[in-house]
This record gives structure tokens, C-alpha cells and sequence, in this order.
């Protein structure tokens, strides 16, 4: 089964930098979406939606949502803010069967890596609110940018949630901010109970 629809997120995260006026901020504040059940602290600034539709040969059709800030600040350069999300089919990975989680988020990391033309440089398992997760950073640009993404699988919900920067720009004050803020509104039974 593939999962390499991770190499379109990723794709829309690179050539994002082109499509949006960025500007520098200081404060931060909590964006809510409720229709995609998380919230997440950014800096003040311009955010920017996309969603993209594809139909999936075995997944059928998908929404990807892509929500983006882009942050400027003078020193140390740009930081691009994303979380992606995803719909997936119920079926799809069980969030039980451990050795089907690994490979999806193995498979999610090395798509993403791929899709950028560069290298995954470390990744990892990760928990948080009680959803399976995964932690992986991939060097592109010949070096010179990273990504550092967080991937959580929720009932059926796939988060993707990065940082995108030059090697030597990124904030890590920041970006762990980012990611710690991250939270479903609902947790999974409640979801599911609705």
C-alpha cells in the first residue's frame, strides 16, 4: 500500500515561500479550527489557506489542508509554519497495529524527503495527547534549509506539523513553541461519539 500522497503536503510547503507576503512578528497568538479539530500557536502575521482535492487510485478522494505563516524576522531569516491535514479512510492503518504505524510514518517521512529532493537526517517515534506521532527532520536545498516536522495519526486524521527554514536561521525557541502548542480540540472517542 502506498502512502506517497505525504510528497503533495510537502511540494505545496516549498513553493509556498513564492506565494506569500510574509512579515515580521513579535506576538503570538492561538489559531482554532474547529472543522479540522486542532489548535495551534503562531506568530502574529498573515496565515494562509490551501486546499488541494485529489482522487487517490486507493484512497479515493482527499482533501488536503494546508495551513501556513510565514514569519520574517531580521536576523536569522525566514521560518515557514505549516500543519497539513488529512482525512484518511478509517481502514487504513489501525492505531493499534504498531509495525503498520512505523512503516506509514517512515513511509511519510521518506515521501516528504523525497518530495523536496533531500535528505532525512533523523526521525523517530513521538506521543502526544495519546495519539501515535512521529518526529523527523530532512536537509534539501544541498544542506542549506531544514524541515522539522511532527506527524500524528488521530482516529483517522493525519497532522502534519513543520518548520521550515535555512540550516542556520532556525529559531529553536520558536519552533518548539510551535509544535508544544499543538492540540486536538476533541480527543478521538469524542470525535468518534458525535
Amino acid at each position: 500500500m502506498s502512502y506517497k500522497i505525504v510528497a503533495l503536503l510537502f511540494f505545496g510547503l516549498v513553493s509556498l515561500k513564492l506565494e506569500i507576503n510574509s512579515i515580521s512578528a513579535q506576538n503570538w497568538s492561538f489559531v482554532v479550527k474547529q472543522d479540522a479539530n486542532f489548535r495551534i500557536s503562531v506568530p502574529d502575521g498573515k496565515n494562509t489557506y490551501r486546499l488541494n482535492e485529489l482522487d487517490h487510485p486507493v484512497f479515493g478522494p482527499l482533501k488536503i489542508h494546508h495551513y501556513t505563516h510565514v514569519d520574517t524576522f531580521s536576523k536569522k531569516g525566514e521560518m515557514v509554519y505549516t500543519v497539513f491535514y488529512t482525512d484518511y479512510p478509517e481502514d487504513l492503518v489501525h492505531q493499534d497495529s504498531v509495525e503498520l504505524l512505523e512503516e506509514f510514518f517512515l513511509v511519510t517521512a521518506e515521501s516528504a524527503a523525497y518530495s523536496v529532493a533531500g535528505n532525512l537526517i533523523y526521525s523517530d517515534n513521538v506521543q502526544n495527547f495519546h495519539c501515535p506521532g512521529y518526529t523527523f527532520r530532512i536537509h534539501y536545498n544541498q544542506g542549506n534549509a531544514v524541515i522539522r516536522s511532527r506527524a500524528y495519526l488521530c482516529c483517522s486524521q493525519l497532522y502534519i506539523i513543520s518548520v521550515a527554514s535555512s540550516a542556520e536561521g532556525v529559531s529553536t525557541q520558536n519552533m518548539f513553541r510551535f509544535f508544544d502548542s499543538f492540540a486536538l480540540i476533541q480527543d478521538c472517542k469524542s470525535v468518534k461519539g458525535n
